[in-house]
């Protein structure tokens, strides 16, 4: 999934894919299936008593519209087909459990003979955790697949729970697409009015929900769903976002904790502004990486020496700003949508070549198509002209992406410092992001959670912290980081390209992580893939 929270104009380098009615309230009856209530786990926080005894009333995915409208391709909806869902009930503000509640989507791929469940979540934030089920599944260890049922749900303020909402279609493309220039006083002041306008309209279309949606009231959801599932601890992966959203509530429930498994991690103890200096080189040494790959080859749009070639990705996203690149359909790739299409293929090798098709289309024929179609892929928008469905935004995982990070963090630093920096980091990337650096939550219209005090969780069991040596959106000294910072962190380094491990197949990467969250295996601390 994507990689962190901070934003810079519009999410451009983002920390890693339905917006819904919520179902009326059934997450309070029973299931005929249910396991045996465990008294211990469904104890419960003081006033939170109606939330931690909930049982989850599980059903065939299909048999509720909330969960199938609004998908975007017939192998997801397939998918779905083999899964169940239900609706868990929390409170929107955990200060107030006796006041307005939300419903958050969950869905679980069950395993006959299950030894219980594993939690997993794939990132953004934004990433919708329903959707995720099936792909975590299909990509997980045999071993893990066959001992535990795989749960996951749509955070609060993502795909069908509670959904962040802030622009139409037309209005979002225009939003994404913008090009300015934040170095001069105009562009600065505009910049700054676009910003301030989005969210104004994310609070006028989301409703008092989007003060709620922060890292800490998710974490506190996730404690109410381990309870809901009769789990005494939380059995958990968190890929991404998901590394935070983990290492969050261990920290809220050490004693709940259970067997942890932070993939691609973010160490949310590092400053806002320090983690976009690290993404963005992060970024520039993966291009860095799939640059000296792509002159290797044998049809390589790009020439000359690494360096050359990079500044040649770099000519097409400013050629892109000056004169948009046209496409198969009535929309023109400008230079904000060239760069997400460039950035999207970054975050997996395997998929460098759909990069090398999309550079060859704007180098040699001025195309934009390609890169419309990445930049459409990661923003979770479907266009009639690339594929069978209905024209717009599938998914709401930006705009979550937006309203999360705004409310967990803001920069603490001046614009013109951080450009210094992350030029000092990404020369060559740099010079793409370093004319629209502004804080695009400055004016976000709710107030700033923030982070804890402190992540240190201690009392929790081994926490498993696995870093990829080369991941452009989780850079690897953020699990180095972070396994230092958890009282109990045990570090697995996966040496390779790419963001996060895991789900790629690895054998090493997936001995270490089924015969930990399946047999309680704790991998050596150090431990080299």
């Amino acid at each position: 999934m994507h990689g962190t929270r901070r934003q810079l104009v519009r999410g451009r380098i983002a920390a890693v894919a339905a917006c819904a009615a919520l179902a009326a309230a059934g997450c309070a009856s029973s299931s005929g299936g249910s396991a045996t209530v465990d008294p211990d786990a469904t104890k419960a926080p003081p006033g939170l008593e109606q939330y931690y005894s909930q049982t989850l009333s599980w059903a065939g995915c299909g048999e509720d519209p909330a969960f199938s409208s609004g998908v975007s391709a017939v192998d997801t909806l397939v998918k779905l087909a083999s899964l169940e869902c239900a609706w868990l009930q929390v409170p929107m503000d955990y200060a107030k459990p006796g006041g307005e509640t939300i419903q958050l989507a969950v869905a679980r791929s069950v395993v006959p003979g299950s030894q219980g469940s594993v939690v997993v979540n794939p990132g953004g934030p934004g990433g919708s955790g329903v959707d995720f089920v099936s792909s975590f599944a299909d990509g997980a260890g045999d071993k893990l697949t066959s001992s535990l049922d795989v749960v996951s749900f749509d955070p609060r303020g993502v795909g069908r729970s509670a959904p962040v909402d802030c622009l139409d279609t037309a209005d979002l493309d225009a939003f994404l697409a913008l090009d300015i220039d934040t170095t001069t006083p105009a562009g600065l002041a505009r910049a700054q009015t676009v910003n301030r306008d989005f969210g104004a309209a994310c609070l006028e279309r989301t409703g008092p929900v989007l003060a709620y949606v922060d890292t800490v009231s998710a974490a506190r959801d996730m404690d109410v769903l381990r309870a809901a599932l009769r789990e005494p601890t939380l059995t958990y992966v968190g890929i991404s976002y998901g590394t935070k959203l983990g290492a969050t509530y261990a920290q809220l429930f050490p004693e709940r904790a259970g067997r942890m498994v932070l993939d691609g991690a973010v160490d949310p103890t590092i400053p806002a502004a320090e983690e976009t200096v690290a993404q963005i080189g992060g970024f520039e040494s993966a291009m860095r990486a799939y640059v000296t790959d792509c002159l290797a080859g044998a049809s390589c749009p790009l020439s000359g020496s690494v360096d050359d070639a990079m500044g040649q990705i770099v000519d097409v996203v400013e050629q892109a700003q000056k004169s948009p690149l046209p496409t198969g359909s009535d929309r023109k790739v400008t230079g904000a949508l060239a760069m997400t299409g460039i950035i999207t293929p970054l975050y997996d090798s395997d998929m460098w070549f759909l990069l090398t098709t999309a550079l060859s289309q704007a180098i040699d024929d001025g195309d934009g198509t390609m890169l419309l179609l990445l930049a459409d892929n990661y923003a979770g928008r479907c266009d009639g002209f690339t594929c069978p469905f209905e024209d717009g935004y599938y998914s709401n995982l930006l705009q979550a992406h937006f309203a999360i990070g705004c409310v967990d963090d803001r920069l603490d630093i001046d614009p013109q410092v951080l450009a210094k920096e992350v030029m000092a980091a990404a020369p060559i990337l740099g010079r793409l992001v370093t004319s629209d650096m502004i804080d695009s939550c400055a004016d976000w219209p709710v107030p700033l959670v923030g982070p804890l005090d402190s992540y240190e969780a201690k009392g929790a069991p081994p926490i498993v912290v696995i870093g990829t040596t080369n991941d452009p959106a989780t850079p690897y000294a953020w699990a180095q980081s972070l396994a230092k910072t958890l009282d109990s962190g045990v570090l697995v380094t996966f040496e390779g390209e790419g963001h996060a491990a895991y789900l790629r197949g690895t054998e090493c990467v997936q001995t270490a992580v089924d015969d930990f969250v399946v047999d309680g295996k704790v991998p050596k601390d150090g431990l080299m893939c």
